[in-house]
C-alpha cells in the first residue's frame, strides 16, 4: 500500500485498521445492549436491578469477545500460529475447569438465578432451612440475613430450592383458641365483627381478613383459624398486629383465651 508515494507494509496499515473496526463493533454491540437491558424499562419480567446487572455482564463480555477476536487477528498478520494458541487456551481451560470446577459451578447457577428472576436482593426467601433477606447476591454466592441477625453466606451451587416470599402476596395465618366453655356462634360474631374494622388498622393487609371456622378441637380449646392477604414479605408483621386486635376484642367481651395450668395438690 503506498500512501504519497511512499510504500507502507500491511503489517503495518492492517492492524490499524482491525483496532479501529473493533473499537467501531464493540461500540455498536454495547449501545445494542444497553438499550435491550434499559433499567428504566422492564424487560422478560427482570425489574431495573437485575436489568443492571445483566447489562452490565453482557457489556463485559462482549468487550473481551471482540478485542480477544481483535488480538488473535493482529497476532497473525505477523505470522504467529493463533491456532496453536487456540489449542493451548483451550488446554488451559480444560485444567483451570477441572481445577476450579466448583467455583464454575457457583457462576453458572448464579447466572441461571439471575436469568430465571428466582430472587433479588432485598427480596425475604427460605433456602434450605434458613430464610432471611436476601443481602447481597453475586455470581459466587448468596448472603441472607435473618431477622435475629444472624448473616448466611451460600454458595450458588447448593441453592437447589428457593421459598420467595416476596414474588406476590403472602398469607397471615392466626390460630385463636377459645374455652370449649364459650358458645361458638358468639366467638364467630365477635371474630367477624373485629375482623371488619382490620383493613383500615394494619396497612399491610390487601383483602378483607376471612374467618375460616373451627380448625381444631385440642386438649384444652377450640382453636379458630383465621386467615388475610397481605402484601409480599409482610405476613409475619401482620400476624402480630391480627393476634393483637382479636386478643383485645374477646377480652372486651368476656372471653378469656385459654392457657395450659398446672394444679398442684399438698397432701398432708
Amino acid at each position: 500500500m503506498k500512501v504519497f508515494g511512499i510504500f507502507i507494509p500491511k503489517i503495518v496499515y492492517l492492524p490499524i485498521i482491525i483496532i479501529a473496526v473493533t473499537i467501531i463493533i464493540n461500540k455498536i454491540l454495547q449501545t445494542i445492549v444497553k438499550k435491550m437491558f434499559d433499567p428504566s424499562k422492564k424487560r422478560m419480567g427482570f425489574d431495573s436491578r437485575k436489568l443492571r446487572t445483566v447489562r452490565s455482564l453482557l457489556c463485559n463480555v462482549v468487550k473481551y469477545v471482540v478485542w480477544v477476536i481483535a488480538i488473535l487477528s493482529i497476532l497473525s498478520i505477523f505470522g504467529v500460529n493463533t491456532m496453536a494458541i487456540i489449542t493451548g487456551l483451550g488446554v488451559a481451560s480444560l485444567v483451570i475447569g477441572l481445577a476450579f470446577q466448583d467455583i464454575l459451578k457457583d457462576i453458572l447457577v448464579g447466572v441461571s438465578i439471575l436469568f430465571e428472576n428466582q430472587f433479588a436482593v432485598g427480596d425475604l426467601v427460605k433456602i434450605g432451612d434458613f430464610q432471611g433477606t436476601v443481602i447481597a447476591f453475586g455470581l459466587k454466592s448468596t448472603r441472607l440475613q435473618a431477622y435475629t441477625g444472624e448473616i448466611k453466606i451460600i454458595s450458588n451451587r447448593n441453592i437447589t430450592e428457593v421459598i420467595n416470599y416476596s414474588m406476590d402476596k403472602t398469607l397471615a395465618v392466626v390460630d385463636i383458641p377459645v374455652s370449649y366453655d364459650v358458645k361458638l356462634e358468639k366467638v364467630e360474631k365477635i371474630l367477624n365483627i373485629t375482623a371488619a374494622t382490620l383493613k383500615e388498622k394494619i396497612p399491610v393487609l390487601v383483602e378483607d381478613v376471612e374467618i375460616l371456622g373451627v380448625q381444631e378441637l385440642a386438649d384444652s380449646s377450640v382453636i379458630f383459624r383465621i386467615v388475610g392477604k397481605c402484601k409480599p414479605a409482610s405476613h409475619f408483621e401482620a400476624e402480630r398486629m391480627m393476634k393483637k386486635e382479636f386478643k383485645n376484642s374477646l377480652e372486651k367481651n368476656g372471653i378469656k383465651i385459654p392457657y395450659p395450668q398446672v394444679q398442684v395438690h399438698n397432701e398432708k
